[in-house]
């Protein structure tokens, strides 16, 4: 035998370890952990005068289109308190017949003007044009809820 091998020299150890994978771990965790708070915490990129629009949009939208619970999302409380306000189990006749004597309303961006934010109260003036009816033009009213732009009376 020679006096350069021994039986006792063991082979080098080609094992794996977590290490690596422990870090890979840390560091998705980190990573995900950061991109949750940043968007959880960041501020909404719109300006209120577009928030507004937004809910002008899905206020019309929604009544353009018979879409109640819509119609609800973007109203105020005090008016969906009202007495007057439509319920839900005749407000698909209600639209029809609305439709059947005015027409399809339209209303584009071009037809707001005069959007004016004053802390949790907007004002606009709205030109509605229907198909049957002609155009229409009201000063609509909006409030902040809840940190939510809905239309007010």
């Amino acid at each position: 035998m020679s006096a350069d091998k021994s039986p006792a020299d063991p082979a080098p150890a080609r094992g794996t370890t977590a290490t690596p994978f422990l870090i890979a771990l840390v560091v998705a965790v980190l990573v995900i952990g950061g991109i949750i708070g940043w968007n959880a915490i960041r501020p909404d990129p719109l300006s209120d005068e577009a928030k507004v629009q937004r809910t002008i949009g899905q206020y019309y939208g929604a009544l353009n289109k018979g879409r109640y619970s819509d119609l609800v999302a973007n109203t105020c409380a005090k008016d969906r308190a009202a007495a007057d306000f439509p319920k839900e189990a005749g407000f698909v006749d209600a639209r029809k017949a609305a439709v059947e004597k005015d027409g399809e309303a339209k209303l584009d961006e071009k037809d707001v003007k005069d959007l004016t934010v004053t802390g949790d109260a907007a004002t606009a003036q709205l030109t509605v044009r229907y198909e049957k009816a002609g155009e229409r033009t009201e000063q609509a009213k909006f409030v902040r809820e809840d940190g939510t732009w809905k239309k007010c009376s």
